[in-house]
């Protein structure tokens, strides 16, 4: 044989070769694509959506459908068709995954139908399998769709709520509704099932303080799918005027009660200049312990674990009430502005801090501005705070009752003289404790709402005012 003639034989062979092994990498290919539902779902609504994996590491993906069947109607979400291989090519295909995410029943979606429904899948890759139809894969899965709101009844008109007052709402829910409640500007305040009546829902509610009496008070649920009720609630709003007060600041003030909050709180450094220390105390840090107090009233346990009205702090005199607006002064400016949420509450020094109604303590520890610091949680999101307490008597965990002594009165963090920082909260949003320390205003706006939704409207219930005179204490927070 001629060295042509052998060529031509060698070449025979390797195109022969390579046609074989193409074949074989092609039939041998007996894996089918593997389909993935990564958020499996049984039922769906317009938000649900429908994220998709789709793979095949052998010869890879040839065509991808995605389908809805309902009453023998097919309507395709989606459908890929994938380039192949070179013919003689041999080795893995560039379209080995396919990943989907839509929402197959939102508004630009397929006709909104409501029930069952058949979600089928579809996938195949180039194998030669099944006379060159590839390898498949199919999925099913029936699903129930669902596109109607959650029901809503309102049982009564809420009462008057002033504004950083607070007020209950009382309505019926439908089964459906995963997350119910009162929504008023940016707060919610959930809803929990009724313990004085079957198959009705209340909210304690918050008006906060810096919002115009005008903002809608409503009443909120959703199932979970994105099916939204909404329902405004007639809630008469009593305006309120918050005094104002400028408070001067001296480097002094702020070496003294500034550096060690800022020595006791991880992520807030010195900055090594008095008032820039001072404004991310009183503005930074103030946010932050708002929001860690929000986090720690979602924790609150859904029982009425407090019993008839709260307590003020025995034989104590009003040194700041709530929601006065303060005007920071340093060297004669005005550096900062923000809201006294709460009472300062004075006696004497190291007096005995009193437990203003029953509850569980949540938090007994140093909290920024506020110092040493005590939270109770009284249940359903009810909260009160004692701060700037120069020791506990009391810790995280225990149960304590009302008029127990829980530590005393200083002047840790924020606090320019010894005595008690009060506040209540509700859902994290600070109230007005007047309100509840009133005995008529807690049986007739909370207790009676409670027990009997369809009551007549009784009217305005004055509220008893604080014990003793305003004073004049240097500033707290």
């Amino acid at each position: 044989m001629n060295k042509k003639a052998l060529f031509y034989a060698i070449a025979l062979a390797i195109v022969a070769f390579y046609l074989a092994m193409t074949a074989f990498y092609r039939w041998g290919d007996g894996t089918p694509p593997q389909i993935t539902l990564v958020e499996p779902f049984a039922q769906a609504g317009p938000t649900t959506p429908l994220v998709l994996h789709v793979e095949d590491t052998g010869t890879g993906l040839q065509e991808v459908t995605v389908r809805l069947v309902q009453n023998l109607e097919s309507y395709t979400l989606a459908q890929e068709q994938f380039s192949p291989q070179p013919l003689l090519s041999i080795g893995k295909n560039t379209h080995q995954t396919y990943d989907l995410t839509i929402v197959p029943f939102g508004d630009d979606a397929i006709p909104k139908r409501r029930g069952q429904v058949k979600l089928v899948i579809a996938a195949r890759d180039y194998s030669w399998r099944g006379f060159f139809e590839g390898n498949w894969a199919r999925i099913e899965q029936d699903l129930d769709v669902k596109l109607t709101p959650p029901r809503l009844e309102v049982l009564s008109s809420p009462l008057p709520v002033s504004q950083g007052g607070a007020g209950v709402a009382a309505y019926r829910v439908s089964d459906d509704a995963q997350r119910y409640g009162v929504q008023i500007g940016e707060e919610f305040f959930p809803g929990y099932p009724n313990p004085e009546r079957a198959f009705t829902a209340f909210s304690l509610f918050a008006f906060p303080h810096d919002l115009p009496a005008s903002t809608p008070v409503l009443l909120v649920a959703d199932d979970g799918l994105g099916n939204h009720a909404e329902q405004r609630l007639d809630v008469p709003i009593v305006p309120k005027q918050w005094r104002s007060r400028p408070i001067k600041i001296s480097d002094r003030f702020i070496e003294r009660t500034v550096r060690p909050i800022i020595a006791q709180t991880p992520g807030i450094e010195d900055l090594d200049d008095p008032l820039r220390n001072f404004l991310q105390v009183n503005n930074v840090l103030r946010k932050r312990t708002a929001e860690q107090l929000t986090a720690l009233a979602s924790d609150s346990q859904p029982e009425f674990l407090w019993n008839g009205a709260f307590i003020q702090l025995s034989n104590s005199q009003v040194e700041a009430a709530f929601a006065d607006h303060r005007e920071y002064r340093y060297d004669g400016k005005v550096v900062d502005r923000q809201y006294h949420l709460g009472f300062d509450l004075a006696v004497t020094k190291h007096y005995p801090v009193e437990a203003a109604n029953d509850g569980k303590v949540v938090m007994a520890e140093y909290f920024g501005i506020y110092g040493n610091t005590i939270v109770i949680d009284h249940g359903y999101g009810l909260q009160s705070l004692y701060a700037h307490l120069s020791s506990f008597a009391a810790g995280k965990g225990d149960v304590v009752g009302k008029g127990q002594v829980i530590g005393k009165s200083g002047m840790t963090g924020l606090a320019a003289g010894d005595h008690l920082h009060f506040s209540l909260l509700l859902q994290g949003v600070q109230i007005n404790p007047v309100e509840w320390w009133d005995p008529r205003w807690v049986q007739s706006r909370i207790n009676e709402p409670l027990r009997d939704p369809l009551r007549k409207n009784p009217g305005p219930v004055p509220t008893q005012g604080p014990r003793n005179r305003i004073g004049h204490l240097p500033p707290g927070p």
